[in-house]
């Protein structure tokens, strides 16, 4: 009895051992599980291109870049296998590559778009930026400013409509005096002239007094141009105080609707280039952002119009102390990695980069080129 006893009891202190020695395996994996939400043996194949300082390749043949700094901290984090594919071309060629399944997730400077967003899957955006602008670091003199101003189009077009309202007043006048007032009497280019003169002095208040209306309906074509003169005048001063200015004025304070009054640069088949088409601005495309900005530092154009932290990088590198990019920005641009829409990854990838959303905002704000 006491034998039986005895087997009765080591089976239940051996089953109890089973079961604890189960229990914490099972909870030792159940821990790792949290705290590595994805082990995968698939390699993520992930698809770059040169497109600094988003994604470049370093001299030692490594990517590197604020798109492929973030992602390799991610997939570190999230013990995800993966491999670096550069796709040449732009950034269609990535577009179309991510869609045929080539690759499965882009890293580089990409931009959240409507169109985009029709075929697109987008992870939450880690910058956001916008368009800027890029000029030249050295002001103008004032002479330059008057010069280029009078060779603008609408200059001309002003001088002249100016002038046809000043040849219709001293008309008007001719036609009431040239029989009566012998100031504006005589042969036709006799009295149409000094018509014209008289309407001249008159709009720019001179008032020489040498030639003078007398009849009632010459004095009330006087008296209505006299008031007609002074709005014009005050509104031709002001516009070309207004115009010298802006030609020299720094880019920082232009409005949006002044792009169309200077010469305006852009990189072909870009963000920039078809903001500037949706407006009807026109332009000067260059093939490279590089080209582009040489153009501005040879005053071939006035200024360029590009992604800021692009215009910020390749300025730093190339062009420092010549060009300055404004803080200004004409259109918001959220950075973000693409996926096929449907991909498990990216449910994984957005919840990491909430939960380290404020780590991301001190990194873009105190981000340095």
């Amino acid at each position: 009895m006491l034998n039986l006893y005895k087997k009765t009891l080591l089976r239940k202190a051996l089953l109890s051992c089973l079961f604890f020695f189960f229990s914490f395996h099972l909870l030792f994996f159940c821990s790792a599980e949290v705290s590595h939400p994805i082990k995968t043996h698939i390699q993520i194949r992930v698809a770059t291109r040169n497109d600094p300082p988003f994604s470049v390749r370093g001299i030692d043949g490594e990517w590197e870049g604020i798109a492929v700094d973030l992602w390799k901290r991610i997939a570190a984090d999230l013990n995800i296998s993966y491999e670096f594919i550069e796709i040449p071309g732009d950034q269609q060629a990535l577009i179309r590559s991510l869609l045929d399944k080539k690759v499965d997730v882009v890293v580089t400077g990409m931009g959240i778009n409507i169109e985009l967003l029709k075929k697109l899957a987008f992870s939450y955006p880690f910058l956001s930026s916008g368009l800027g602008v890029a000029y030249r670091s050295s002001p103008i003199s004032s002479l330059q400013a008057v010069y280029r101003f009078m060779l603008n189009p609408e200059f001309a077009v002003v001088v002249c409509g100016m002038t046809l309202l000043t040849l219709i007043a001293g008309f008007f006048v001719w036609i009431f005096e040239r029989k009566k007032n012998p100031h504006f009497g005589g042969s036709f280019i006799h009295g149409i002239g000094n018509a014209f003169w008289w309407a001249a002095v008159t709009m720019t208040t001179i008032g020489y007094g040498d030639k003078v209306p007398k009849t009632v309906g010459g004095r009330t074509v006087a008296m209505v141009w006299m008031f007609v003169g002074v709005v014009l005048l005050s509104f031709f001063t002001a516009w070309i105080t207004a115009g010298v200015a802006l030609e020299k004025v720094s880019l920082d304070i232009i409005k949006l609707k002044d792009l169309s009054q200077i010469r305006i640069a852009a990189v072909k088949n870009s963000m920039g280039s078809s903001y500037l088409k949706k407006r009807q601005i026109r332009a000067t495309l260059f093939d490279t952002l590089n080209s582009a900005l040489e153009a501005l530092k040879e005053k071939k154009v006035d200024a360029v119009l590009s992604e800021l932290e692009q215009l910020r990088y390749v300025i730093q590198k190339d062009f420092g102390g010549e060009l300055e990019v404004s803080e200004k920005t004409f259109v918001r641009i959220d950075y973000a990695f693409a996926f096929r829409p449907g991909e498990e990854i990216l449910q994984l990838v957005d919840t990491w980069m909430i939960s380290h959303l404020n780590e991301l905002k001190i990194s873009e704000n105190h981000e340095k080129y």
